[in-house]
């Protein structure tokens, strides 16, 4: 049977999206994270609280909603890899 992730590996996958791929509507970013928009979409709103991420409204279409990534975001998702790398050289589990 799979693991489950952590909230924290869940929420490195959100950051790691959409550092990769840019920015990106909520529910594609839902299929990257690998979990249903339902789930995802209060998350989304933690982090955007949070100053990790902003949603706005897309230029071309006011309905579509875009995620992307700031830099308190990206300096987050380095910390976490760092958090990783040593969990990871002490032999342990992403918390």
């Amino acid at each position: 049977m799979p693991r489950r992730r952590s909230r924290i590996e869940i929420v490195m996958d959100i950051l790691e999206a959409l550092e990769e791929e840019g920015p990106m509507p909520p529910t594609r970013l839902a299929t990257h994270a690998n979990m249903p928009y339902d789930r995802l979409a209060p998350l989304l709103a933690e982090l955007e609280e949070k100053g990790v991420i902003e949603v706005e409204e897309a230029s071309a279409s006011p309905k579509t909603r875009i995620a992307r990534l700031t830099s308190k975001g990206r300096e987050l998702l380095r910390e976490l890899r760092r958090l990783k790398r040593v969990l990871v050289d002490f032999g342990l589990d992403l918390i």
